[in-house]
């Protein structure tokens, strides 16, 4: 057995595996006070980890700040709506809505370049059941963007006029019913 020795007014430990760092407290420098220099560095690493994860943690709440300020829920991260299926609310009515069509959701989003179907459905709505003067070619361009905001203006609940077609703006719109006269909200 090897004896220990003295560094720096620690006593290095005697066994191969080192107990804490291979140091024993000096006696009279409180149960912690007289650790060498390894501990040292474990404080650096420490005190380095502490700052990066300060600097998470304020990125993250930036983060989360601006996507609570953002201008509309529907530019967050959803798909975009390329298709229209008909869906049955729960009180049995019928009615077709713009879907992703992979996983036949209907929270998704149209915006200004897209083009499919969804939109021409979309389209179909403002005109026919809001008296929209727009051409229904599945294009979302500028005229179709500016149907949509003078939409968004004039339907209830204080909506965003952002142009783009999202969660509030299809809760908001009146869907024609396929079997039956008259329309229905989505979020029966």
């Amino acid at each position: 057995m090897r004896s220990a020795t003295r560094r720096g007014g620690a006593v290095a430990s005697p066994e191969p595996h080192g107990g804490l760092a291979g140091v024993v407290p000096r006696q009279g420098a409180g149960e912690w006070g007289g650790l060498i220099r390894t501990t040292g560095r474990r404080n650096a690493v420490w005190s380095r980890l502490r700052t990066v994860a300060a600097a998470i943690v304020l990125a993250v709440v930036a983060v989360g700040g601006a996507v609570c300020l953002s201008p509309s829920p529907a530019q967050a991260a959803l798909p975009t709506c390329n298709e229209a299926v008909r869906k049955a609310s729960p009180s049995g009515k019928v009615m077709f809505v713009p879907v992703y069509y992979a996983t036949l959701s209907k929270d998704c989003v149209m915006r200004r370049g897209n083009i499919n179907n969804g939109v021409r459905y979309l389209q179909l709505i403002m005109r026919d059941q809001y008296d929209k003067n727009i051409a229904v070619d599945g294009n979302f361009g500028g005229q179709t963007e500016a149907a949509l905001r003078s939409l968004q203006g004039e339907l209830c609940c204080g909506l965003i006029t952002d142009g783009i077609y999202g969660r509030q703006t299809r809760d908001a719109i009146c869907w024609p019913l396929y079997y039956s006269t008259g329309c229905w909200w989505i979020d029966e």
